[in-house]
């Protein structure tokens, strides 16, 4: 009957160990995942800058020409 805590003992131990091993997998994989969206987002962010300067660029000429 000794053996019933030992036994008790290793499956906490692999259970403790297979409930990291997903917490790090699942960390890994967000991370990997966030950081792809934010270099997506700073490609729209330039994308979106050279779009406001054309559109202050024709305000610009649009109010130039109406003089």
């Amino acid at each position: 009957m000794h053996w019933i805590p030992w036994a008790v003992w290793i499956a906490a131990g692999v259970l403790a160990v297979v409930v990291l091993g997903f917490c790090a997998y699942e960390l890994f994989w967000k991370s990997s995942r966030l950081r792809r969206e934010a270099q997506r987002l700073d490609v729209l962010i330039g994308r979106l800058r050279e779009l406001r300067a054309e559109l202050v660029a024709t305000q610009q000429r649009a109010a130039d020409s109406g003089r």
